[in-house]
């Protein structure tokens, strides 16, 4: 009994674990996230947000709403990804937590237009308020309807592609780093873009050809 006292007494002595003192490296980081450290879930929220709030800005434009949501379900996502049966090895975190967050982005997208939430209304009422409009006021407003038509777009192409055209056209990355985020070769990245950007132009020259009702 009082072995055992002493065991418990000397277990409670222990110090708590230290978190780092200095900015730890990527691959003590995800160790840290895989043991369920605190601290490294912390640092991994604190390097990440950047990246997620920026990606799912570009993506959707508009951060009302459910934006905080979707934050939280990329986080989700992201240690999930990392701390599964089959974790995935990351080589460029931040990039690869982006392309996290515009495929969370895409989906909110595919579910808005489920709900017929998304700007149905701008493009019936915008062309008669054009032409009393200064001209900055119209690209701005031509702009709105521009991004308004991918984002309705986007979500209904092949997964693949339309993910290829975010990382690339959106978030700016160059073909060797949509690859690397992707886990596929250059070429094969290189394919999926153009194959997006024929996927986009058929899209809108069925949109220019459509008759108005």
């Amino acid at each position: 009994m009082g072995a055992k006292t002493s065991d418990t007494a000397a277990l409670h002595a222990l110090p708590e674990p230290r978190e780092p003192t200095s900015s730890p490296t990527q691959a003590a980081l995800l160790a840290g996230v895989a043991a369920g450290e605190r601290w490294a879930h912390v640092a991994l929220y604190d390097t990440l947000y950047p990246v997620v709030a920026r990606t799912l800005q570009k993506v959707l434009h508009d951060t009302s709403g459910d934006y905080e949501d979707l934050v939280q379900a990329s986080f989700e996502r992201i240690v999930r990804t990392l701390v599964g049966e089959r974790a995935t090895r990351v080589a460029n975190l931040p990039a690869w937590a982006g392309s996290i967050a515009a495929h969370v982005a895409l989906d909110a997208l595919r579910g808005r237009i489920r709900e017929r939430k998304l700007f149905e209304r701008e493009d019936v009422a915008s062309p008669r308020v054009e032409s009393v409009l200064a001209p900055n006021m119209e690209r701005q407003l031509e702009a709105r309807r521009q991004l308004a038509w991918l984002q309705e777009i986007l979500p209904k192409m092949n997964q693949e592609q339309a993910q290829t055209i975010v990382l690339h056209d959106v978030l700016e990355h160059d073909l060797s780093e949509v690859a690397a985020i992707m886990g596929v070769t250059v070429a094969a990245a290189q394919r999926r873009l153009s194959r997006g950007h024929q996927e986009l132009l058929r899209r809108a020259s069925v949109r220019v050809a459509r008759p108005i009702k």
